[in-house]
């Protein structure tokens, strides 16, 4: 139970760090017109839902075509880890730094 606890605030411990580190990635990617903290907001949403979706996307392929002992190790997980983060960050640079319009309903 104790090393549950201790693993949990690891875990919120890095996801605090990468918040903070999102900062000033999305203000020195943001576009002109864009406000910093939408430009957060904007990154950090885009990046984690992405992440997500391309990391489970890529655990059920990879378990379905080799089968879940197959993807034990650090291997596998080193490699669909960086993967989904570094398609996440594509979005994300992609989404913040487009110039934002609006248009009004019709």
């Amino acid at each position: 139970m104790v090393l549950e606890l201790i693993s949990a605030y690891r875990i919120w411990i890095i996801v605090l760090i990468v918040l903070a580190v999102c900062w000033p990635i999305a203000q020195s990617l943001r576009h002109k017109n864009l406000h910093p903290f939408a430009a957060y907001l904007l990154f950090v949403s885009v990046l984690g839902l992405v992440s997500a979706l391309v990391f489970w996307s890529l655990l059920f392929v990879g378990s379905a075509l080799v089968g879940p002992a197959g993807m034990e190790g650090a291997g596998p997980a080193a490699i669909i880890i960086l993967l989904s983060v570094v398609s996440g960050f594509a979005a994300a640079r992609w989404i913040v730094r487009r110039p934002q319009v609006r248009r009004m309903p019709k």
